[in-house]
């Protein structure tokens, strides 16, 4: 081999191994920081579970078993609501739809849908009732937090009143 090429091969190593070693330290240094920075348990999901946070913690238990109780009691009717819609945007692809059947399909579901609205709400409202008062107006100021309408972003909301103008 002629030195010259011999140089170009061993720059070409030494720049493939201070990548590598370079990678390898950028891992070990995110694995490291990532651990410190360990999250806590998963956070529950919907509106109503992130209204219960400001809730000492064994109120917060007992609000989310409640919340989970009422799901699986409701869980049936919404299973069927859910069957309801499927079977009404199926019928639409038909090649003569009965809108009268779609119809009256949509209407089951959507009266299914405040059936297990209006169950869930009261059991809410009846276990928060039970609350100690403070513990109550925690769970209040939660819902009023995740209720309140959110504002669209600014690009949007300037896009928007564009638009109209």
């Amino acid at each position: 081999m002629r030195p010259r090429w011999l140089i170009i091969a061993l720059m070409a190593s030494l720049a493939v191994n201070l990548f590598l070693i370079g990678a390898g330290a950028g891992v070990i240094a995110l694995g490291q920081r990532m651990a410190r920075q360990a999250p806590g348990p998963p956070r529950p999901t919907g509106a109503l579970l992130w209204a219960t946070d400001d809730l000492p913690q064994p109120q917060r238990r007992a609000m989310r078993l409640m919340l989970r109780d009422v799901r699986q009691q409701v869980q049936a009717d919404t299973d069927r609501s859910a069957a309801l819609r499927v079977a009404a945007w199926r019928a639409l692809a038909d090649p003569r739809p009965d809108v009268t059947a779609i119809d009256q399909k949509l209407a089951e579901s959507r009266q299914a849908d405040i059936a297990v609205r209006a169950r869930v709400e009261q059991a809410i409202i009846d276990y928060a009732l039970r609350m100690p008062p403070a513990d109550r107006a925690a769970f209040a100021a939660g819902m009023r937090r995740v209720l309140a309408p959110r504002a669209p972003p600014p690009a949007a909301a300037s896009a928007t009143n564009a638009a109209r103008g």
